[in-house]
């Protein structure tokens, strides 16, 4: 127990301090078109999505095991949190939350990682792809059949986003985007569709508050229900992301206890009325290419992100939703998963079986969790056909 109270005190002393803090409000910057852009497609407020990742990124620098692991709202998440705004109300959507997080943290204590190693890459693949496809599709209407002008900063969007990391990879990209371009529609003034067209911004102290007051015998039905489908989506691109810098790090880390540390975050930032989050692999993998060695970078960009919560509360009903949607839909371009082609050539009729399943399944049902649950029981039938028929495509 002394052993990990002080390798746990260690992994707060930075190499260079200095570093570990710059790199942390860079990273803060990196997340802000994300936290915004997430929130819309769970149907919540932009000033809903910053605090969730605020909260969240200072909680998990604490909770968590995997250092240098980036954790907030995701798309994975954000879209099955998109159903239960639509169809019940922000009041479930905070239970359901809370509901995740207490998941999270039995997941944790029942081992978890034991039954997350059964979930093949095939799924996984298959998983990534429809997220992606899903993603992306929940983007077109914000492209599409607004105005001429939409169209222009769509494609203005595309090229900074594509152009800048040509130059540099400190500056992240997105932001750029969203600055240039709000800047450019502030003086312009052209005819398309902004942030605050489409919610108000009302930016306030967080404060404790569950509805516990909705509470019935089938609204808790429902919370529990939407809770595992988010537990079990996060958890699962938690480790993916955890995975990826266990090997970028070479070093390991506890799943099971990452779990737990994600439980407690998704519950407390439940409790100030936020929604929940998993691991990011893109930031993540920033994190750890800028040479960051402690928890302080996470802590301090969840501290940053909050107080721009309030220091920017007047700007953001002013981004174009042109540029969020970009920002979305070059996400979604970058998380098909590279490995499907080289899958799929090794051996076509299984591999590529089990993932256009998963994608179909995910696709119908509009459901990340149902395509892990089916696509992983699928491939353990079809390895078992393939097994009885002595072939191995």
């Amino acid at each position: 127990m002394l052993v990990s109270s002080l390798e746990y005190l260690r992994q707060w002393q930075a190499k260079y301090y200095s570093n570990d803090i710059i790199i942390g409000i860079l990273l803060a910057l990196a997340l802000l078109p994300g936290a915004i852009a997430f929130s819309f497609i769970a149907g919540v407020s932009p000033a809903m999505g910053l605090l969730s990742t605020s909260f969240i990124m200072m909680i998990i620098s604490i909770t968590g095991n995997r250092t240098l692991m980036v954790t907030a709202p995701s798309s994975g998440v954000s879209l099955v949190a998109a159903p239960i705004v639509a169809h019940h109300g922000l009041k479930y959507l905070i239970l359901a939350t809370l509901a995740m997080g207490i998941i999270q943290i039995i997941f944790g204590l029942c081992h978890i990682n034991k039954v997350l190693d059964l979930i093949p890459n095939t799924v996984v693949i298959g998983f990534m792809n429809a997220l992606g496809i899903l993603l992306f599709t929940s983007q077109l209407s914000n492209v599409f059949h607004v105005s001429i002008m939409t169209y222009v900063f769509v494609m203005i969007s595309f090229i900074i986003i594509w152009v800048v990391p040509k130059f540099t990879r400190i500056l992240p990209s997105p932001l750029v985007a969203i600055i240039v371009l709000t800047l450019c529609a502030w003086y312009f003034k052209p005819d398309i569709k902004y942030v605050a067209d489409l919610t108000t911004i009302h930016i306030m102290m967080p404060k404790l508050y569950l509805p516990l007051d909705i509470l019935t015998i089938h609204s808790v039905g429902v919370i529990i229900f939407y809770g595992l489908m988010m537990a079990i989506v996060a958890t699962v691109q938690t480790t993916l992301t955890a995975r990826l810098i266990d090997e970028l790090t070479h070093s390991t880390s506890n799943k099971n206890r990452e779990s737990i540390g994600q439980g407690i975050a998704t519950i407390i930032t439940s409790a100030v009325s936020g929604i929940g989050g998993s691991g990011l692999v893109g930031q993540s993998r920033f994190v750890v290419s800028m040479g960051v060695t402690s928890r302080i970078t996470t802590f301090v960009t969840g501290v940053f992100l909050f107080v721009s919560l309030f220091a920017f509360s007047n700007i953001i009903g002013k981004i174009p939703m042109a540029v969020l949607a970009t920002v979305l839909i070059t996400i979604s371009l970058t998380t098909f998963d590279r490995r499907t082609k080289s899958y799929i050539q090794a051996a076509p009729l299984k591999n590529g079986t089990v993932i256009i399943a998963t994608m179909i399944i995910i696709l119908a049902s509009n459901n990340l969790a149902y395509g892990v649950l089916f696509g992983t029981i699928f491939y353990y039938t079809i390895n078992n056909t393939f097994k009885n028929k002595g072939s191995d495509t």
